[in-house]
This record gives structure tokens, sequence and C-alpha cells, in this order.
């Protein structure tokens, strides 16, 4: 589907709970073969998605954006309006056997520049009582298969002495149900393309407040071994920021299985003439800290 902006309609049997969704607010639908995912509108969030298309460089780090999509009446009786419109974006875990899904929020400030009085010291309040103040990120939740993950509660309770051991919980499918290398595999991949993201970050002028990295990679042993057997996982790319059609071919060894795009732009603006985020870049700095410092802890005694 190409990007955008026109609205669809689909009745209320193509849609169906998005069953991977880890953090966020709730009504957040699959829609038809599930490639595609609708979560309720919000003028803002849409417009800054229609925004970003005009900019390639940072298009690349974002889910595809397919427009709106309006959600005719229920057939079975149920409560559902009979107009309910979405935004409809790409679904990153699609074609995925064993999804292992982490929500992390990126910077410093989660406040949006029109917050009122109350909403404003609520959020600093919570900024500064979570790892959101200290590192600009924080576990919103997480999703790994085979694993029973702790309920959202237990991630705001992180400090930025604990929360090095939520983001190797999250890496723990990776080794546990493929191997050792395939977990130091996925963490290189992740941190190459959060410092492509930085860079992109650098270059343009956003502010994105409250807005999440989605980080998804695939712990099917079975795809994994067939990418390998492709020759598609000996090496990590290179990490340069070319944008030609070449360099894009030879990115090719995680496309598949796994990704990572920066998500929810309810509170994100497209800001010229007043720089890039440096809030937003302060939490990428340290997140690739901390996936640093899990690639020289090595695996864990469950690895193989």
């Amino acid at each position: 589907m190409a990007d955008r902006t026109e609205t669809a309609a689909a009745d209320e049997t193509q849609f169906q709970p998005l069953e991977h969704q880890v953090a966020g607010h709730g009504d957040v639908q699959r829609v038809g073969d599930g490639k595609v995912i609708a979560k309720p509108l919000i003028q803002r969030e849409q417009e800054f998605y229609e925004a970003s298309a005009q900019c390639e460089k940072f298009k690349a780090f974002i889910p595809g954006y397919y427009g709106t999509l309006q959600r005719e009446g229920a057939t079975d009786g149920s409560s559902v309006a009979d107009e309910e419109r979405y935004i409809c974006m790409e679904n990153l875990t699609a074609g995925y056997e064993k999804p292992c899904i982490l929500d992390v929020k990126i910077g410093t400030r989660i406040h949006d520049i029109d917050a009122s009085p109350e909403k404003l010291a609520k959020m600093m309040r919570k900024a500064q009582e979570t790892t959101t103040g200290s590192l600009g990120v924080r576990i919103c939740g997480m999703s790994v298969a085979g694993v029973e993950t702790p309920d959202r509660g237990w991630f705001r309770k992180l400090t930025a002495e604990t929360i090095k051991d939520a983001f190797a919980a999250y890496f723990s499918g990776a080794e546990s149900l493929v191997s050792a290398e395939y977990r130091r595999f996925v963490i290189q991949q992740f941190i190459l393309e959060i410092e492509d993201l930085a860079a992109v970050i650098r270059s343009v002028e956003t502010r994105m407040y409250a807005s999440s990295l989605l980080f998804v990679y695939d712990a099917s042993k079975a795809r994994y071994e067939q990418f390998t057997s492709e020759g598609k996982c000996g090496n990590v790319r290179n990490n340069d920021n070319d944008n030609d059609e070449d360099d894009e071919d030879d990115d090719d060894s995680s496309d598949g299985l796994l990704d990572v795009k920066a998500i929810d732009f309810a509170h994100s603006h497209w800001v010229p003439g007043q720089g890039c985020d440096e809030l937003y870049l302060f939490g990428l700095e340290k997140l690739v800290e901390i996936l640093r410092s899990l690639l020289h802890d090595g695996p864990t005694a469950s690895g193989e």
C-alpha cells in the first residue's frame, strides 16, 4: 500500500483486536489479513504522519502509513459506533512466528506544548518518578515468546540501576529459543538502527514528546535457520547512512527477522526553524549505551 491520506471504509467483520499490543491505549485493531493495524484517530498524530511522508530519510524510521479508515457499524448488535475513524499503518509483526515486542518511550519530556497546568505538573512528576527523567528511556511493556512477562506496573518501578535487567529479559527469547549468536545479532542490529535514527533526528526539526520506539524480533529458530542458510544473517550490515538502492539491498540481513520503528505521535510536531530535538536525542544515546552494555556482558547462563 502506498502512503495516502484519503479515508477508506471497512465493515465490522474486517476488524480483530491486536493480540500483540504491549503498551498504550486499547482498541488497536488488526484489519483484514493482519498486515495493517488501525488505531483510533488522533488528529495531531495523523498530521504528523502526513507531514513525515514528505521527509524520506525520516519516513524510513516510522511504520508505513496508509491513511485513515472508517469503521462502519457492527452487524452483530454490538455497541460499536456507526462511524469510527482510525489511522492505518504497517503491522511490524506480520509474518512473524514468535514475535518478541518491546515498547520504549524516548526523551526526557512527555508533556505536549499545549498541556494544561494540571497536565504539565502530572507529566513532569511522572517523568521524575521514572527513568524518563534520568535516562530519557522508559520501558512501557514487552512480550517475549514463551515467557510470562510482568504487568505494566512493574515496568513503571524500574530504576536507572534495574532497567538493564529488563532489557536483558527482552533479549532472552532470542537466546533461549534460537541461540546466543542470534541474541548478539539482534542487539547489534538494533544498535545500528538507533544510531541511524539518531543521525536523522539531528538533521530534522521535530519534537516527539511521549513517542516510543517499538522493537520487534522473531524468536523462531526455523525462520532464523532459513535466513542463515540463505546467507542473510552471517554479518551485521555496515553502519553507513547512504540511501541508494544498492545499500538498501545490503540491509536485507535483518529484513523479515527484526525491526524497530518510532511510533505514537499524538504529541509530536514538525517545528521548522527550531532545530533538532535534543531531549529525544539524549534518550537515544542512553539507549545505545544500555544495549552496548548488554553486548559486553555476553549471553546469559541459559544460552546455548
